[in-house]
């Protein structure tokens, strides 16, 4: 899969999502740094120094369920940290977690036109070395302490383990999920598509959040955004 190297650019994922509607089904964007990186639900994402990527996926290459996408490459990203030698941990539904603090977003999204997905769009941002993280930021985000060669080799290791992890069983990729999870047994708020306070019990069969609810009431989250309540 060849790969697209930039010094500055505005979004990796952007820059996909364009050559995509130009016709590009495979390829690899990564840059140094972005001056528009995204987030989820329209955030913007600091990017000052890290690995910024983004991978067109179609499924006439690799089989995949899309609507579980985001979590299936949160596997890939993990373990190409941990044979870094890291220990992270997962935070539904797309954040991955280092001494307790945001390391890497991930960001999954659909390229249509008209009724017709023409293919889709991954993008990663992973933290390294000396971050100046902005304030409002700077309490809940860290970086992983690589050198150059060390990230080079995660790249590398982040994209191997993506083809990889695609084309597991589903019941695999559920089982490292709930096994790094940092979210599981902890109490949460939740917000956006529902609202709210509760348990995080569990991942249901299609990555969705189980939450028992302070009413007492089971629901299973299936979008939004939560966040771990600290006493």
């Amino acid at each position: 899969m060849k790969i697209y190297h930039y010094d500055t650019i505005d979004s990796t994922n952007a820059m996909a999502k364009r050559m995509i509607l130009e016709g590009m089904r495979e390829g690899v964007f990564l840059a140094e740094h972005q001056s528009a990186g995204r987030g989820r639900l329209g955030r913007s994402f600091f990017s000052e120094n890290g690995i910024f990527m983004s991978m067109i996926l179609t499924p006439e290459r690799f089989s995949f369920d899309q609507g579980f996408l985001t979590s299936t490459v949160a596997v890939a990203v993990c373990r190409a940290i941990e044979e870094q030698g890291f220990k992270v941990g997962i935070k539904w539904v797309n954040d991955i977690y280092f001494e307790g603090k945001k390391i890497c977003g991930i960001l999954s999204e659909a390229v249509s036109m008209g009724a017709e997905t023409l293919a889709y769009v991954v993008g990663i941002g992973i933290n390294i070395g000396i971050v100046d993280f902005p304030d409002d930021i700077k309490e809940i985000a860290a970086s992983l302490p690589l050198d150059e060669n060390a990230k080079e080799k995660l790249f590398f290791g982040v994209l191997s383990n993506i083809e990889c992890v695609l084309s597991e069983n589903k019941a695999t990729i559920l089982s490292y999920l709930k096994k790094k999870s940092v979210v599981l047994g902890k109490e949460i708020r939740f917000f956006g598509v529902k609202n709210g306070e509760g348990i995080a019990l569990d991942l249901d069969e299609n990555g969705g959040l189980v939450v028992q609810t302070k009413e007492n009431e089971k629901i299973v989250l299936t979008g939004g955004e939560i966040s771990i309540r600290t006493k």
